[in-house]
């Protein structure tokens, strides 16, 4: 099975022409482009996890460490007056080199290497899988964000047509063919409108703030956006999705590897229960020898081999527990490839309901839109009730509303298939939005 490495920073050559003037001016509109390669910098997250790819070279600087000879280098001086029955010296000059080398271990060294290799890859892996989910979340605040602007400016027509409203029957009222009443509750519906603008508003600037912070930009260096909400189509079926997510799920990788890793880890616990085989070498000057005027030099090699007999099952039980969690991470492993087969049949579910969704929100807008036009029309001749009119601007205003929403549904709906499958950074690279 083979499953995509990618760091999100070498995917920038996704989405090349895209930053230039960007940065250089905070008035420049930002797309989900830049959006996403500012995001795969910056987000203080995936900045967090990225240290753990030197954590994992650290652990190879040390598996690596194991194969080789430990060196050390001893000197001392020793200076002292005493009265000495025997006339010999008794300070001390001495410089000593030492060497060891463990030949054997019971298997632990050779473990420990290949252990740092899979380190690596979980590194890697998860952290691919991270920007995934990452980016997956980008676009949902990226698009609140044009949501919410929508929403605003949907809020501002429907003050406009209630002020129109409110502008005509008070001309009306003046000349006597509508009464007060009509001009208060066309007063209420804008003043309700402004109360929604407000609401609007507010939801704006916090998508706004909550879409800067993710990508780690301060206030004072707030950056505007640029995007349409539109209809975004999925390509392929079920089955193509699954075989997408079997190969580019870094988070099945990371557990394939992890099951990898405590195998060695099981090698590791055993060989406590295996001899231990170490060549020590040392070398060095004496002065004085023997407490004589002389110096000379000394010499050791020692080979010793330890054989563990009885260490009240120490060893066992820490095999047994090694063992136990690999249960556990091959239990993990299948349970998300069932994760990942629900998740593709769920997202092509909200997908499909999405989709519906949008099209009756479209129809139910078109429907709205026609109700207005009779309502005004029938009321400027006098057979359709202010109150009809004033229901049919509400009503066409909340279509809008919900047509944007079921917008913004589709758009997550694709989003999902699209972190579901993991590879949404590179099926950004290639979208037009």
């Amino acid at each position: 099975m083979a499953y995509v490495k990618k760091s999100g920073i070498m995917c920038v050559l996704l989405i090349s022409a895209v930053i230039s003037a960007g940065r250089a001016c905070a008035e420049v509109s930002m797309d989900i482009k830049e959006a996403i390669v500012l995001t795969l910098e910056r987000n203080a997250a995936l900045l967090s996890l990225r240290q753990e790819l030197p954590k994992a070279s650290a652990f190879k600087l040390q598996a690596d460490g194991t194969m080789t000879p430990e060196i050390g280098l001893n000197a001392s001086i020793d200076e002292n007056k005493e009265a000495q029955s025997n006339g010999g010296r008794y300070d001390n000059r001495t410089a000593r080199v030492t060497l060891s080398q463990n030949i054997y271990s019971g298997g632990r060294n050779q473990a420990v290497k290949r252990q740092s290799a899979q380190v690596r890859s979980i590194a890697e892996l998860n952290l691919t899988d991270a920007e995934n989910h990452a980016i997956g979340e980008l676009f949902a605040r990226f698009f609140n964000v044009l949501l919410q602007e929508r929403r605003v400016e949907t809020e501002l027509s429907a003050i406009a047509t209630g002020e129109m409203h409110l502008r005509e029957v008070t001309r009306m009222s003046e000349l006597g063919l509508s009464n007060r009443l009509e001009v208060i509750r066309a007063s209420q519906q804008v003043a309700a409108n402004r109360a929604n603008l407000s609401t609007a508003e507010g939801a704006y600037d916090s998508a706004v703030i909550s879409l800067m912070n993710y990508m780690s930009i301060p206030p004072e260096e707030r950056r505007s956006v640029a995007g349409n909400l539109r209809v975004w189509e999925a390509k392929g079926d079920r089955e193509t999705s699954l075989d997408a997510a079997r190969e580019n799920r870094a988070d099945l990788g990371a557990l394939e590897n992890q099951m990898e890793y405590q195998k060695n880890q099981i090698e590791i616990e055993r060989s406590a229960l295996r001899p231990n085989v170490n060549l020590g070498v040392s070398a060095g000057i004496l002065n004085p020898y023997n407490r004589l005027d002389s110096t000379d030099d000394t010499w050791r090699a020692e080979l010793s081999i330890t054989v563990p007999i009885l260490d009240r099952d120490t060893s066992r039980g820490n095999v047994i527990k090694a063992q136990a969690v690999a249960e556990q991470n091959r239990i993990s492993f299948k349970q998300r490839e069932l994760d990942i087969k629900s998740g593709v049949e769920t997202a092509w579910t909200e997908l499909e309901t999405a989709r519906n969704h949008l099209e009756a929100t479209e129809r139910a807008l078109e429907l709205a839109e026609e109700t207005l036009r009779l309502a005004e029309v029938g009321f400027q001749e006098g057979v359709t009730p202010q109150l009809d009119l004033l229901s049919a601007q509400t009503s066409l205003t909340e279509s809008r509303l919900e047509n944007l929403s079921s917008l913004y549904n589709n758009l997550l709906a694709v989003v999902a298939l699209k972190v579901t499958e993991g590879n949404i950074i590179e099926w950004a690279g290639e979208m037009e939005f």
